[in-house]
């Protein structure tokens, strides 16, 4: 049975362990000293053991926005950029996500391929920065020659690109490369992009009222999208709109038929319970803060899965309880099946959140 590689394994210490295990006698050439240390951790050849090991420093470099260090990698093995890592995301994904614009120019210079998607889902690296409120970083990637579809023109706000996608008041075919990640009611996962065209515009809606796109919205309303299409997390427009935290993109998609009443499949909240409760049960914890100290009240609102405090806890996000805790949440507050916030850590497994919520 083969060992865990160590997290912080890196090269020099690998080198020096096959080196010692030379020395010992009990391999006549380096060569198979190091066949053995690779096999010892579950890889099939030194080579494969040592990318795997690069893959993780040029996580960790980009991760800690290290500059210097991802040079190093890149200029010693150019592959790096374009290999994905284990999770189905790449290099130019995690950049993304840190909204890095430097770091992603450089990787691009590297060879890394705009096209490839995360994993299963239908994110590229610009829409999956987009989706995580990165906009400087998809930005760079436009300007880089990424050219965005219609969900990725209408997350930025790019509205003459979402406008250049009718011709003769019809919307083009593959408007849309890339789209939300939704499920039906049995779990089963939603085509993405979806396939009909009235589905490509209110997916395009859903991004643009999560990212705040005013001008976009009321384009893309103007041209069939649907106020109460559900995208990520089965949540309306209306709820990502709650979100954004922009009065006048939800008074809009109210005036156009928006529900106050549709409840998203996470947590189970209505639109104006939404935000609070992804920023609790997702660990935002400095939009968490901004949040209440705007909106002191939403300290007290219950959804279908309980308080703030219960969606931080079925989550296991003790940073979200804490400063829920300091804005007045109250422990014994019950959800919907009779248990405090403690009692959903514990049953979750999350033991030590559980103790702090006693």
């Amino acid at each position: 049975m083969s060992t865990p590689l160590p997290e912080r394994a890196s090269l020099d210490q690998l080198r020096k362990q096959a080196k010692d295990l030379r020395k010992s006698g009990e391999y006549a050439k380096l060569a198979d000293a190091q066949f053995a240390v690779a096999r010892e951790y579950g890889f099939p050849s030194w080579p494969k053991m040592a990318f795997a090991v690069e893959q993780r420093e040029l996580q960790a470099a980009i991760r800690d926005g290290l500059m210097p260090e991802l040079e190093r990698l890149l200029k010693a093995n150019p592959r790096l950029a374009k290999a994905p890592y284990e999770d189905g995301s790449t290099p130019l994904h995690q950049a993304g996500m840190n909204n890095d614009p430097a770091m992603i120019e450089r990787l691009v210079k590297a060879g890394a391929p705009f096209r490839t998607r995360y994993a299963t889902s239908g994110h590229t690296a610009l829409s999956w920065a987009i989706t995580c409120w990165s906009p400087e970083a998809a930005l760079k990637l436009v300007e880089l020659g990424d050219m965005p579809d219609l969900f990725c023109a209408a997350g930025l706000g790019l509205l003459d690109h979402v406008q250049a996608f009718w011709v003769d008041g019809k919307l083009r075919r593959g408007a849309s490369r890339t789209g939300s990640s939704r499920r039906d009611e049995t779990g089963e996962r939603l085509p993405c992009p979806p396939t009909r065209d009235e589905d490509i515009v209110s997916d395009a809606l859903y991004i643009a009222c999560r990212s705040g796109r005013l001008e976009t919205a009321r384009w893309l309303l103007d041209h069939g999208a649907d106020p109460n299409w559900r995208g990520f997390i089965g949540a309306n427009c209306l709820a990502w709109a709650e979100f954004s935290d922009m009065r006048e993109l939800c008074d809009l998609l109210r005036e156009r038929g928006a529900s106050d009443e549709i409840r998203d499949t996470e947590f189970g909240a209505r639109p104006r319970e939404f935000p609070i409760m992804v920023l609790a049960g997702w660990g935002f914890q400095g939009w968490l803060s901004q949040r209440l100290a705007k909106y002191p009240e939403s300290v007290r609102i219950s959804a279908g899965c309980g308080t703030a405090l219960h969606a931080a806890a079925m989550n296991g996000q003790s940073g979200s309880a804490k400063i829920l805790l300091e804005a007045g949440a109250d422990r014994q507050a019950l959800d919907p099946a009779g248990r405090t916030a403690s009692e959903v850590a514990q049953a979750r497994g999350f033991g030590e959140l559980a103790q702090i919520l006693r």
